[in-house]
């Protein structure tokens, strides 16, 4: 799903939200930074081919429990599924980004 482009109207109405509530972090910054960082990671490494959650933890470097984390995550939005299993473990893989219909039609 392509992400929509914000007009001019809506970025100006997005940041004076966010001023009124404080701005947004520096940490909230860096974590938000640091999961789409990670999620990029785990989709470059799925092009290849499907893996499991101990593949992608170790080829990361990062704890399992972490990696199962962003998996959930990914599969709740559709970007991930199962595709089928490794010994006791189930594969993860990339879904196929669908073309949008463009508006109206």
């Amino acid at each position: 799903m392509a992400l929509k482009t914000l007009t001019a109207e809506q970025r100006q109405a997005l940041a004076v939200l966010r001023e009124s509530i404080g701005g947004i972090g520096e940490e909230k910054r860096k974590a938000q930074k640091e999961l789409l960082a990670a999620r990029k990671a785990i989709a470059k490494l799925l092009e290849a081919q499907p893996a499991t959650v101990p593949q992608i933890a170790e080829a990361l470097k990062m704890p399992a429990h972490e990696a199962l984390w962003h998996l959930t995550g990914m599969r709740k939005y559709g970007k991930v599924t199962e595709a089928g299993e490794d010994g006791d473990y189930p594969l993860y893989a990339l879904v196929a980004e669908q073309a949008q219909p463009a508006a109206g039609h």
